[in-house]
């Protein structure tokens, strides 16, 4: 699996519309790919709000001198 980044999906998106303008590609598989493209996006932005979310909690934590934590969900087994 390739590594994703905000840049890379960028490019990929950009190089689906020149395939589109192109007619490489049908709409249908352009939509499939962009919705792919968002999920992908999304989890990216999560990812972003979780790092701000435990830097203010540090912080927090640090000015009150609490030792409020964050639960690990994703380290969770399936059951």
């Amino acid at each position: 699996m390739t590594p994703v980044n905000t840049k890379s999906l960028l490019a990929f998106v950009f190089n689906q519309m020149e395939k589109l303008d192109n007619k490489e590609i049908d709409t249908d598989t352009a939509n499939a790919q962009s919705k792919l493209c968002q999920q992908a996006n999304n989890i990216i932005r999560s990812e972003h709000e979780r790092t701000r979310v435990k830097i203010e909690l540090e912080k927090h934590n640090k000015e009150y001198a609490s030792n409020i934590q964050m639960r690990e969900v994703e380290s969770k087994n399936f059951e």
